[in-house]
């Protein structure tokens, strides 16, 4: 999630991924370290620190990869950033029609739900079963023929593979679904800059431009204060914060909008 491409820094990674020109800002190290601790200043695991570093790092790239294949197949030469808390893959000279940008906002999310597939389908050739469940039902392990899962929960269902020889390993795996469906389905929701912001945007917008605009930013601000309110219920300050701030943050937009 990135509300604009940060200014580059001499302390920026620089490579390139399939053609694509990919920076790395060192606020992406930094704000990632900061999730991992939960925002505090507690002692972290080194091992720990690693693997969620390594699990958002390959994920959010992945994200990335997925609009920008969509932007350079609709005529752009995109380019990839990682900052903050996300990334973006930016596009001057791509197809600016709905379709395309519509087409190009979900392949993010869907590139992120075939990683987490692809996780899956691995563990399941190498001799671990592994599936999905309904949150609330319960996992035969009689029926799978093994002793004990794992089954991190993605919000309304569950995965759950057998359990590698390695902690560290299963933390990978859990963390890797977790971030690639969960992150996948909330950035989904049409909230700015969100992906399924974009998409609301340009299903607003295809018969009445401005107004769809409009109607775009209102129901973005709704639903990041729902959101808002879901992480009171649960006790989350960070959900809070961040819906929160993007709520404020479409309502600035549309007040600037409707001046014009």
């Amino acid at each position: 999630m990135l509300l604009g491409e940060p200014p580059p820094t001499q302390a920026d990674l620089h490579f390139r991924l399939f053609g694509f020109p990919v920076r790395v800002h060192p606020f992406f190290w930094l704000i990632t370290l900061m999730l991992a601790m939960g925002g505090g200043s507690e002692k972290l695991d080194p091992v720990d620190a690693f693997v969620w570093v390594a699990v958002v790092f390959l994920s959010i790239l992945v994200h990335e990869l997925g609009h920008a294949f969509l932007q350079r197949r609709f005529g752009g030469h995109p380019r990839i950033t990682l900052y903050g808390m996300g990334g973006l893959a930016s596009c001057n000279d791509c197809d600016r029609s709905p379709r395309s940008q519509i087409m190009i906002s979900l392949a993010g999310p869907v590139a992120g739900f075939l990683l987490a597939a692809a996780v899956m389908l691995l563990l399941n050739l190498t001799g671990h079963r592994a599936g999905f469940a309904l949150t609330g039902d319960r996992i035969d392990l009689a029926a799978l023929g093994v002793d004990s899962v794992l089954a991190p929960r993605l919000l309304l269902f569950n995965a759950y593979f057998e359990p590698l020889a390695s902690a560290g390993m299963n933390q990978f795996v859990s963390l890797m679904l977790w971030v690639n469906v969960a992150w996948g389905i909330v950035n989904l929701l049409p909230i700015y800059p969100l992906d399924g912001g974009h998409i609301a945007r340009e299903l607003f917008t295809l018969h009445h431009p401005r107004r769809g605009i409009i109607q775009s930013l209102q129901l973005s601000i709704g639903a990041a204060i729902l959101m808002a309110v879901y992480g009171l219920t649960r006790q989350s300050m960070f959900t809070v914060l961040m819906f929160g701030l993007l709520a404020y943050s479409s309502y600035q937009t549309l007040q600037a909008y409707q001046r014009h």
